[in-house]
């Protein structure tokens, strides 16, 4: 089976249906979205945002969708997880500075997102998501979320930097008997592994990995500037190979 996964759209329209398109030309048995269909800052992107086209095309074609912190913040929606955090539940009732003095620099506040003007149904749409599944095909049991264990939505201001960060989702993917987990939210320009000890490089190219305890950090829709990426997988050779895509 070949499960393509799309992350981090940003309200990229023009990169999602390039992406889509190109999808389509190669075949696929299986379409995911990570999250983060939504979710646009003009300093950090300069693409024109249409974030109802992108849902539409998303909730109208993919298999499985799922939260990122963009799209809970979108529809002004708390995380499931990451409770520790302790956001009260008027959080988005609160000023930009109440919020600054809870989060003491630990969550995204969005200062400077521009919250899109969604359909009603989109708007429910992104209400419904949940923040992370599975799948089991091909004798695998696959963990996706957008992001790593407590904090699968990413609503946090971190990232792991070391490996033994990476330890609760492994935990999670054990107690969930997967062999594999995918990931977005990390922006990375291409496939990166992870298992129980190091990083891989950045994966240029189709690489094959075993299906035991690893972490893939996938590439985004949105992309660096210059060109996004998507990536496939398929469970029966266990090679990964990312696509590129241009914005020119």
């Amino acid at each position: 089976m070949k499960i393509a996964i799309f992350t981090d759209i940003h309200e990229d329209f023009i990169m999602l249906e390039k992406a889509y398109n190109k999808l389509n030309s190669i075949g696929y048995d299986l379409l995911i979205c990570l999250g983060d269909i939504t979710g646009y800052t003009p300093e950090f992107y300069n693409h024109q945002p249409d974030a109802n086209a992108c849902i539409d095309l998303i909730r109208e074609n993919a298999d499985m969708v799922l939260a990122g912190n963009h799209d809970l913040y979108s529809c002004q929606r708390l995380p499931t997880y990451h409770l520790d955090k302790n956001i009260p539940e008027n959080w988005y009732e609160l000023t930009n500075e109440q919020q600054s003095i809870i989060a003491k620099d630990s969550i995204w506040l969005y200062e400077n997102e521009i919250i899109p003007q969604l359909s009603l149904e989109n708007y429910n749409f992104l209400c419904s998501l949940e923040e992370w599944s599975y799948d089991d095909t091909d004798d695998l049991q696959i963990l996706f979320s957008h992001f790593v264990y407590p904090d699968l939505a990413g609503i946090g201001r971190w990232f792991p930097y070391q490996i033994k960060e990476l330890k609760p989702h492994f935990k999670l993917m054990e107690e969930l008997e997967c062999q594999l987990a995918f990931v977005g939210h990390f922006h990375s320009e291409e496939v990166i592994i992870a298992n129980k000890f190091f990083w891989s490089a950045p994966c240029i190219g189709t690489v094959k990995i075993k299906p035991k305890q690893r972490i893939i950090l996938c590439p985004s829709i949105v992309g660096n500037g210059k060109s996004g990426r998507f990536t496939i997988f398929d469970t029966k050779t266990n090679k990964i190979t990312p696509h590129h895509i241009s914005k020119t």
